[in-house]
């Protein structure tokens, strides 16, 4: 009988290894094979309009009584001066005062729109930090290969690149087959609803149905892909939701001569060390199943078996993926604390603590499912939890990864940048195109740019390479608009 037993543990072991095995081996490629184009050299009129759009601050603050609206006005009058053909033939609507949506008329109504997508605003800088910066934070600066300051990467190289792109092929005469909005929002930074949900709701209300939705998301890269070298362009086609919760706590303060055992700062500590100890579980959601199918068969040995077994192996993924946190992300429900406040002087023991918790939700976790895990986690009544500013995002559906949208832009991807892959994949940050699901079902958040760097933080730049290609990927794709 134990003979038996052994056996058929060992057939077992057999046929599941025959089964991963022929997984493995027969994992379509669904690399598509596109001819490169080399794109156009760099014009100096190009990098010098990029840079004086870098020089104008035109920052979101969280802060509304921060909020300046003449470097707005500013970049107006700079589009308007530097793109005249652009204002010449294309409709403008400015909507909520700083906010545009551009359509250029196709040849051809019946075709459904393409709409293009960028935003005007950029995060601050904090002053603290500006002696640490290798250029002028706002100064465009040309060094190393690169285009320095806030907003180069995120995302002026992508509405400079539009506008360039439309400017030269309006010069040339060109008309588009298919109807093409450009939709650039001014508040995306500070969550888009004076800005991009406006126009949303502006292009819902007229019963647009577009064929794609191109917004900022995901780029080329060689370094963020764990297991692989070749360098992968990351087509978002699904989005992680936004939430993020303040934490309070209150407890009788004093003298800090005379502490308790406990005080409102020990109980916050506590509860948020409570909630960075208990990560939510890692879950691979539609889009990162996609990226799977298309980067394993690129992969190799254990990598490519995981990717093709990723039920079997999603412990080792999942190993492989939280030694980073672009990685950790990619396959869980995040949350970190952003801003903690409490005291106002160093012998005083404060009656209040609070602490802001960010989660970025991943599709499928749900937010009243969150916070009720939030709560379990905590297990502490003194620690009153409330959403921050009402403000909630679930994650977003999954475009097709066999849909013409996707298929159209990875397909220029490659004609543009020379012997990359490309994927789809899940975008772990926010864009404003989480508002036009009900424009589209087909909605791509990609940046045409290699490896940019200094996203939010100091020495933010991207490469004159990458420009260059960007300029390109945007001219391609309007010519294919037919």
């Amino acid at each position: 009988m134990f003979k038996k037993i052994i056996l058929y543990l060992i057939l077992g072991v057999i046929i599941l290894l025959g089964y991963i095995g022929i997984k493995t081996i027969t994992a379509p490629n669904l690399q598509r094979k596109i001819k490169y184009v080399p794109a156009p050299e760099l014009t100096e009129n190009a990098v010098q309009h990029f840079r004086q759009a870098i020089q104008i601050k035109t920052v979101s603050y969280d802060n509304p009584t921060q909020w300046d609206s003449l470097p707005f006005m500013q970049f107006r009058q700079f589009l308007e001066k530097t793109y005249p053909l652009v204002h010449q033939h294309l409709d403008r609507e400015i909507i909520n005062g700083y906010s545009y949506l551009y359509q250029w008329k196709g040849k051809n109504p019946a075709l459904a729109p393409y709409i293009l997508m960028a935003h005007q605003d950029v995060v601050p800088i904090e002053e603290k930090t500006r002696n640490l910066w290798t250029c002028e934070p706002f100064g465009g600066t040309i060094k190393d290969g690169y285009i320095w300051g806030r907003g180069t990467t995120d995302d002026k190289i992508n509405l400079i690149s539009i506008l360039e792109s439309a400017e030269k092929l309006l010069q040339q005469g060109f008309q588009p087959q298919r109807t093409i909005y450009f939709s650039f929002g001014h508040d995306e930074e500070i969550s888009g609803k004076n800005g991009a949900k406006e126009i949303a709701k502006l292009l819902a209300s007229r019963n647009v149905k577009a064929e794609l939705i191109l917004d900022e998301g995901g780029f080329i890269t060689q370094e963020k892909v764990p297991g692989l070298k070749k360098p992968v362009a990351l087509i978002g086609t699904a989005e992680k939701g936004y939430m993020s919760i303040d934490l309070t706590v209150t407890k009788k303060g004093g003298h800090s001569s005379m502490p308790e055992k406990e005080t409102a700062i020990d109980i916050l500590i506590k509860a948020i060390s409570q909630l960075r100890a208990n990560p939510f579980e890692a879950k691979f959601a539609a889009a990162t199943q996609d990226f799977m199918h298309y980067i394993g068969p690129e992969m190799k040995f254990p990598n490519n078996m995981a990717m093709a077994n990723p039920v079997l192996f999603k412990k080792l993924i999942c190993k492989n993926y939280e030694k980073s946190g672009s990685g950790n992300a990619m396959i869980r429900t995040t949350s970190v604390p952003t801003i903690i406040n409490s005291g106002l002087k160093e012998n005083v023991i404060p009656t209040m603590a609070t602490a802001t918790i960010n989660f970025r939700l991943l599709p499928g976790d749900f937010s009243k499912d969150i916070l009720k895990a939030v709560k379990e986690i905590i297990h502490d009544d003194r620690v009153k939890i409330t959403i921050r500013d009402n403000n909630i995002n679930e994650g977003t559906t999954t475009t097709s990864a066999t849909g013409n949208a996707f298929i159209l832009v990875d397909s220029i991807a490659k004609s543009s940048y020379d012997k990359i892959l490309g994927t789809p994949f899940l975008l772990i940050g926010a864009t404003d195109s989480r508002y036009f699901t009900k424009v589209s079902s087909n909605i791509i958040k990609f940046s045409p740019m290699f490896d940019p760097i200094g996203f939010h933080g100091i020495d933010e730049r991207v490469s004159l390479h990458s420009f260059q290609h960007a300029l390109w990927f945007y001219e391609q794709l309007i010519h294919s608009s037919k």
